[in-house]
């Protein structure tokens, strides 16, 4: 295979920022916990009226208990992370299923993105999916440009032959 076409670069650059944007949002849910759970009981009927007569420190201590929150977005980060990783190592040395896995990964990971936005939390966590979502959308565009594709299935003329194949003897008339 020839040397790798500056769209799959880019691409992995790309999926390289996103885990970076991951990081950041699961630090930002470490750092505004409260804010999370407060967004959280606003819209749980069970909690909303406790969260606005008795405060947040008794939604916390309540009979129906907030979700947690830094543990499964931790968990999520590291396993997508670890998938971007490994797919994205496959892709960069020419395997289609990895673009093909990184697309399934990030598609999926859009869906729960979008239902995590429809319940409602702080805007800060809504413009982090929408970074997020918008760099998902430019490395699979990049990833699925011609020059990628080409890269992956090579034009036959230049696909390598195996090293143990016999030599193409001409076709003689007769």
């Amino acid at each position: 295979m020839d040397e790798r076409p500056v769209e799959l670069t880019r691409a992995l650059r790309a999926l390289a920022a996103l885990v970076a944007v991951g990081g950041i949002t699961v630090v930002l849910i470490v750092i505004f916990h409260d804010s999370l759970i407060r967004s959280w009981a606003e819209g749980n009927p069970a909690t909303r009226h406790l969260l606005r007569t008795e405060g947040l420190a008794a939604v916390k201590a309540g009979t129906v208990r907030p979700p947690h929150f830094v543990a499964p977005a931790l968990t999520m980060y590291v396993v997508i992370a670890s998938l971007l990783w490994v797919l994205g190592a496959f892709l960069r040395n020419g395997f289609e299923w990895g673009r093909i896995g990184i697309t399934v990964l990030l598609v999926f990971t859009a869906v729960a993105s979008v239902g995590a936005v429809l319940t409602e939390p702080p805007a800060l966590f809504v413009v982090c999916t929408f970074v997020a979502m918008a760099i998902g959308i430019g490395s699979l565009v990049l990833m699925w440009l011609p020059p990628v594709t080409r890269y992956i299935h090579p034009p036959a003329a230049e696909a390598p032959r195996p090293a143990d194949a016999a030599p193409a003897v001409p076709a003689t008339r007769g």
